[in-house]
């Protein structure tokens, strides 16, 4: 892998990351970090830095570099390029030798085939950040340290900010003999518990994508 040299320009970009950056650089790992990455922890951190320029020069120093560990971080930014300013398909295309153009969601599917790739060491700092910046309550379920059984990188904003849909929650039923508005063609979801049977039509769901209720006195939630 090729060692990418900062100019006196970059030496004092990176200087003042480490020192002033809004959050620290947490390691994931055990070892100590080596010079590389550092470097791309830094480079990294700043592709959402508030200065174009910055951006724009830290991802041709991670394209120089072409190491793996900023492809979640390219595949993340492919994703918000319009709030960004910056493209990162030239610098993925060269890393990865895939050609996949702008359509993020099959680099998403990309990333989820090539387990050999793991995200540089802050990117779960980096990526908390970000997210934050498109709803600060996004910080209660994503922020450095949080539990996780899954690959962070494969965690994508669902397109929408906390309690953007609601949930159905106790909601009012009728009669199935009362439900009119239901062909006998329609999906619902059956719940049956202790003697109540209830039915929840997809159509309805469709615009919760959970309901929160009580049949036969027990607390239920589904999910889908």
């Amino acid at each position: 892998m090729k060692r990418w040299q900062p100019t006196p320009f970059w030496a004092g970009v990176l200087f003042s990351l480490f020192a002033f950056s809004p959050f620290p650089f947490f390691v994931l790992t055990s070892h100590a970090a080596s010079h590389d990455d550092l470097l791309v922890d830094a480079l990294v951190n700043n592709l959402t830095h508030p200065s174009q320029p910055i951006r724009i020069e830290a991802l041709k120093a991670l394209e120089e570099l072409k190491n793996p560990a900023a492809v979640p971080a390219f595949i993340e930014l492919l994703r918000f390029n319009n709030l960004f300013g910056i493209s990162t398909v030239p610098a993925l295309e060269t890393v990865t030798g895939a050609k996949l153009g702008d359509d993020w969601s099959k680099w998403v599917e990309w990333l989820q085939q090539h387990e050999e790739i793991h995200p540089n060491r802050s990117f779960l700092a980096w990526k908390a950040n970000m997210y934050s910046r498109i709803d600060p309550a996004f910080e209660n379920f994503l922020y450095p340290g949080v539990p996780y059984r899954i690959r962070i990188e494969e965690i994508v904003w669902g397109g929408v900010r906390k309690d953007g849909i609601p949930a159905l929650t106790n909601p009012k039923h009728v009669k199935s003999t009362e439900a009119t508005y239901l062909t006998p063609q329609e999906l619902v979801f059956g719940v049956s518990i202790n003697g109540d049977n209830r039915a929840y039509p997809l159509r309805i769901l469709d615009w919760h994508e959970m309901f929160n209720d009580v049949v036969g006195g027990k607390p239920v939630t589904l999910s889908y």
